[in-house]
């Protein structure tokens, strides 16, 4: 073989060696899209999660249209956690804790939360607490693997007042994160 024959052979081989090495790239490249891509989705899904407040009934802590990231994986609650309510018609609301299973709530007549007797004046509440439910009777003992929550905006809520203890099943996690950013 010639010379220039052989050159023309190793150029056509170093092309096809090239073309291989590209496709290998590029299927790498897609195999790591594919996997973050996944990882993305169950983390996601699975492990954290993201709402936007709605509404005024967590003022001042919480303004309309925040973004809240929540854990889902937490198994336990206490009092102060924010957490994300999933209710009945795939409605979602963000409460926080104020009286965990076994502790009994009430409200005295000036409008003070009582949880065991004892008077709760946390800073971030805005507004009269009181009784909004007949349905409820206070005092109220907070059932077993239930929570008692409330909005940080007493006066505008809906909340445990209103709907009774929530479940621990209700709870799709404990936000972690909030951001003041609107959509």
């Amino acid at each position: 073989m010639k010379r220039d024959e052989l050159q023309s052979i190793d150029e056509i081989l170093q092309g096809k060696v090239e073309k291989v090495q590209h496709r290998k790239e590029w299927r790498h490249f897609l195999a790591e899209c594919i996997v973050t891509v996944v990882s993305v989705y169950v983390i996601f899904q699975y492990v954290i999660g993201i709402a936007f407040v709605s509404g005024s009934s967590m003022e001042p802590t919480l303004k309309d249209r925040e973004l809240v990231v929540f854990y889902r994986l937490d198994e336990t609650y206490q009092r102060d956690d924010l957490v994300i309510l999933r209710m009945p018609g795939d409605v979602e609301y963000i409460k926080r804790i104020v009286a965990e299973p076994g502790e009994t709530v009430e409200f005295s007549e000036d409008g003070k939360l009582l949880v065991n007797g004892r008077e709760q004046t946390p800073e971030e509440a805005m507004g009269v607490t009181a009784a909004l439910s007949e349905d409820i009777a206070y005092p109220y003992t907070v059932p077993e693997g239930s929570y008692f929550v409330l909005g940080d905006n007493r006066e505008n809520s809906r909340d445990s007042r209103s709907f009774g203890a929530v479940k621990q099943g209700q709870i799709a996690g404990r936000v972690f994160l909030h951001m003041g950013m609107t959509r």
